[in-house]
């Protein structure tokens, strides 16, 4: 039997610099939009939160020195700064789904792929905040063809009411962990979404800039 799996593959907590959704409520959000898991992906932390309601697929967003790595099953958290290159062999040594989130954005440390000297699993094609949305999310479609790659999606939610602005429909055998990782290895996988309204790409803004003032 195969079942297809409504995923938000990028996902910020509280726990990141400059997020504020409370790890407790992810589950019920995810749930009622509809979601059946989300990945929990922190800027350079690995933080577990469990839920009875949805898959929570444990990740980390890792800030190397050329952008952002993205990776799907880590349970251990690699030094930020180095290579990319490095950065994803440490990753992969934990069995993790590697991805190269929101390329070609303007407003965040991102990689190009066709640019990348590794290999990785999955390209995400669809990010709700990359600005500008159509164009990055074209230029990222490309490259994933060209390469070859999984095609994914995610919110890159940093406050509660982005929670699945995109996701990723995932074709698997079983709603389990090991299974969905690699069906997005295997590229059975079909991304969805639309970019974050203004109102709440301002909301995130203001979220960031409270979080950073606190720190002061």
């Amino acid at each position: 039997m195969r079942l297809l799996l409504k995923l938000d593959l990028h996902v910020h907590t509280k726990n990141s610099p400059d997020a504020s959704t409370d790890p407790g409520v992810v589950g019920q959000i995810a749930k009622s939009r509809g979601l059946d898991g989300v990945a929990i992906t922190e800027h350079d932390l690995c933080s577990p939160i469990k839920s009875s309601e949805i898959l929570i697929i444990p990740g980390i967003e890792v800030s190397s020195r050329e952008g952002h790595v993205l990776a799907l099953g880590a349970n251990e958290t690699v030094p930020k700064g180095l290579p990319a290159r490095d950065t994803i062999e440490l990753l992969r040594k934990q069995s993790c789904v590697t991805v190269i989130p929101h390329p070609y954005d303007r407003s965040s440390p991102s990689i190009d792929p066709l640019h990348l000297r590794c290999d990785v699993h999955a390209i995400e094609t669809i990010n709700s905040s990359v600005i500008p949305f159509s164009s990055c999310k074209k230029k990222a479609e490309t490259a994933a063809r060209i390469l070859e790659l999984s095609m994914v999606a995610g919110s890159d939610s940093h406050i509660p009411s982005t929670i699945g602005d995109a996701f990723t429909l995932v074709e698997t055998s079983s709603p389990s962990l090991a299974s969905v990782l690699e069906s997005i290895r295997s590229g059975r996988t079909t991304p969805c979404g639309s970019a974050t309204s203004v109102k709440n790409r301002l909301r995130t803004m203001q979220t960031t800039l409270s979080k950073k003032l606190s720190t002061l």
